[in-house]
């Protein structure tokens, strides 16, 4: 008794195709045209890391505008002008701010109300600022006096 299986003519031809189309395809070690991508024929350059030499960021500017004592806390009253961030514009922030408060990038760290004094960590720049030197004084001098002398009179006549 002899087993012996026959193989299908189709399952043998099949055979035969896949073991041919390895030796079809051709090696990439021997391509002659690598040599093309290697010479940079376009002068490509490679991408450059992105730059670390930016200039830093401008110091918002801030100003000492008064000190209060108010219920027995030392307050700093603050006018902070922030430099413009894309797409936001510079704006100018008020802010009431006792020791170890921060708004936005401006931290108080000391008040000294009798010298007229506020020490702000800025950005990690420490300043003190004075009041009679960094405050806004008054917009038009010149409007003062002539305010005073209006008489005042009521406009609600009964």
């Amino acid at each position: 008794m002899r087993h012996c299986v026959e193989l299908p003519t189709w399952l043998l031809v099949a055979l035969g195709l896949s073991l041919g189309a390895n030796a079809l395809v051709a090696e990439t070690s021997g391509n002659p045209y690598l040599g093309i991508a290697g010479s940079n024929v376009f002068r490509l350059k490679p991408p450059q890391p992105p730059g670390t030499d930016l200039p830093p960021p401008p110091l918002p500017r801030v100003k000492a505008v008064g000190i209060t004592t108010i219920l027995g806390d030392k307050l700093a009253l603050l006018k902070v002008r922030l430099p413009a961030m894309p797409p936001q514009p510079a704006q100018e922030v008020s802010c009431i701010l006792t020791v170890g408060q921060r708004e936005g990038p401006v931290k108080v760290l000391e008040i000294d109300e009798l010298a007229g004094g506020v020490k702000v960590n800025n950005s990690g720049t420490v300043m003190v600022l004075r009041l009679e030197r960094d405050s806004p004084g008054l917009q038009n001098p010149s409007l003062l006096p002539g305010l005073l002398s209006l008489p005042i009179h009521s406009t609600l006549r009964q």
